[in-house]
Order: C-alpha cells, then sequence, then structure tokens
C-alpha cells in the first residue's frame, strides 16, 4: 500500500496531571521529519478560528437607550456592563440561541449567578462580575446569546441582518471557545533514527468546551476537507465562501499577542496587564495602554506598525 512506507505514530496521549476543563497538553509520536510543524500547525489555525461556539451579541438594559447611558444608582455605566457581559462564558445545550436575564434592586455586588437563564442555557463562570448598585440602585436587563463562529465586530452585525435599535446594544462577538494554542516539536527516536518528530500541543479553553472535544472537532473539520480534494468539485458543488481577506483578518483577531509579529517585550507587557488576543487590544483605548507600566509611546507605534499589515487599529 502507499502508506506503509510512512512511519505512524504509536503514541497519541493526552497528560493526565495537568488535563482539566479548560487545558490540556496532547503528545503525538514518532512523527516523519517535518510532520510535526505540519500538524501542530494546521491543528493550531483551526482550534484557533474556526470552531464554532456560543457569546453574547446584544444587550437590552431598561432605562439606558445607547451604551454610553448612566443608570441611577449603578456604580457601572452601560459602556462597563457591556464589557462585564462581553466576559460571559456561555454554552447553549444543543439550542443555537438563548436569553439570559438580570433583575436586581438594592446595594450590593452582583455576578453571574444571580441570572435567570433558559433551561438550556449554561453559564460557566457564574463568579464573573456584572454590576454593583448602591441602596437606591435597580437594574434589569435581557442578553441575547448565539451560537457563531470567529469573531464578529458589533458594526458588522447588519451583515448578518441585525440592527441596533434605541435601547438594544449590539456587541463585539467572539465566539470561539479556544483561547490559546502553542505547540513544540521535539527529536523523537525510532531504532537507529533520531530524526523523526514529537508534536507537543498545549491548548487553553473558556471551559465551554474542554480540550479533547476541541481537538477532534478541530481533525474532524480537517478530515472534511482533505477528504474533499480526491474526488474534487463540480462547478455547480463549490461552496460560497466569505472573501479570503476577511477570512485572514478574523483569524489574526483570535491570535495570541505573542503570537503575532509584536515584539516579545511588548507582547509580555500587554499580557501582564491582562491583553491576551489582538481582539483585546484593538478594544483598548490607546490612552488605557499607555497608562501601562513600561508600554510607552515607541511601543505603541510599534505595535499599530503590526496592526496596520491587518487593516487594524488600537482604538483612539
Amino acid at each position: 500500500m502507499l502508506y506503509k512506507s510512512l512511519y505512524l505514530p504509536d503514541m497519541i496521549k493526552w497528560e493526565e496531571d495537568s488535563l482539566s476543563d479548560k487545558f490540556g497538553r496532547l503528545e503525538i509520536t514518532p512523527l516523519e521529519r517535518g510532520f510535526g510543524r505540519t500538524l501542530g500547525n494546521a491543528l493550531r489555525r483551526v482550534l484557533l478560528s474556526l470552531l464554532e461556539g456560543f457569546a453574547p451579541v446584544s444587550l437590552s438594559i431598561e432605562g439606558a437607550e445607547h451604551q454610553f447611558s448612566t443608570i441611577p444608582g449603578v456604580i457601572q455605566d452601560v459602556t462597563e456592563l457591556v464589557l462585564n457581559v462581553k466576559s460571559l462564558i456561555i454554552n447553549l445545550q444543543g439550542e443555537n440561541k438563548g436569553v439570559i436575564r438580570l433583575n436586581v434592586a438594592g446595594k450590593g455586588e452582583y455576578t453571574a449567578k444571580d441570572f435567570t437563564a433558559d433551561k438550556h442555557v449554561k453559564i460557566v463562570n457564574l463568579d464573573q462580575e456584572i454590576a454593583q448598585l448602591d441602596d437606591t440602585g435597580k437594574l434589569s436587563m435581557e442578553i441575547t446569546v448565539e451560537k457563531g463562529k470567529g469573531y464578529i465586530p458589533a458594526d458588522e452585525w447588519s451583515i448578518h441582518g441585525k440592527e441596533e435599535k434605541a435601547g438594544i446594544v449590539l456587541l463585539d462577538s467572539w465566539f470561539c471557545p479556544v483561547r490559546k494554542v502553542n505547540f513544540q516539536v521535539k527529536s523523537a527516536r525510532v531504532g537507529d533514527r533520531t530524526d523523526y518528530d514529537h508534536l507537543i500541543m498545549d491548548i487553553s479553553t473558556d471551559g465551554s468546551i474542554d480540550p479533547k472535544e476541541a481537538v477532534n472537532e478541530a481533525c474532524a473539520i480537517i478530515i472534511e476537507h482533505l477528504q474533499m480534494i480526491p474526488a474534487g468539485l463540480e462547478p455547480e458543488e463549490k461552496p460560497d465562501h466569505i472573501s479570503e481577506e476577511k477570512d485572514s483578518k478574523n483569524d489574526f483577531l483570535s491570535f495570541a499577542v505573542d503570537d503575532t509579529d509584536i515584539p516579545t517585550r511588548i507582547a509580555n507587557v500587554l499580557k501582564s496587564a491582562g491583553i491576551q488576543t489582538v481582539s483585546d487590544l484593538i478594544e483598548t483605548k490607546s490612552a488605557d495602554i499607555l497608562k501601562i507600566g513600561g508600554f510607552g509611546p515607541s511601543s505603541l507605534d510599534t505595535v499599530n506598525e503590526v496592526l496596520k499589515k491587518q487593516n487594524l487599529a488600537i482604538d483612539d
């Protein structure tokens, strides 16, 4: 057979000691020389950009006409509430859409555990802070959650048939449940040869999906595409594609800052301030970034040069 000359892996395992709902280390060995990087790159790209997930897509708050409103008795303004809502990690069990609601009054700090939700909606990070109220405060909000893929900025929801109306705020939505993927390739020995590859992948998720499930989904996507190649496609069977430029941009937004051309020192400073991805970066105002210790105007210029290549920029 054609593949008898290829040495296939005889060890594919997850490191049990570190495996959790949010992190997993996968080892695959031995692989033909160069195939470790081939597999690692393919899986990493798919894990970070093509898996479906769930995210808040719109928010309505009683008494707030737009996201720059303030609500009497609520410490946070609507912009801060939006940021807290966008940090929710949600799983829709068997459905494509769901709604969660918050109705609270009186002094206190309220978190995601105070939401009421449709029965198929599961909030993963129940300790996520939502709002602080004083004695006179009252807050009523409704959040729509949907299933999706990649990153959709608020101003692009119109393409998907949604319009911002008075009292409804459309949100920047990051659906990808995988937060970070790193891999390394080491040498592996087979008999007298030491030039085989040993692939080690570290996969971090948001907890709405575990690393094993994420890798299984990524493999299924890759296999589905590869199986189409030998048979080919008739012209009338060719699927509709989103433009390559837009795919590339959405893919880049999900990258960790240290996986871009941003210098390592600057990337480490950003990560220490909680800015993990390119999406986090462009959503942070330049004035706030300049307040980070060790990050000055020259660092900002360097970062913007990298973002400019993708037609992106840090918000002024």
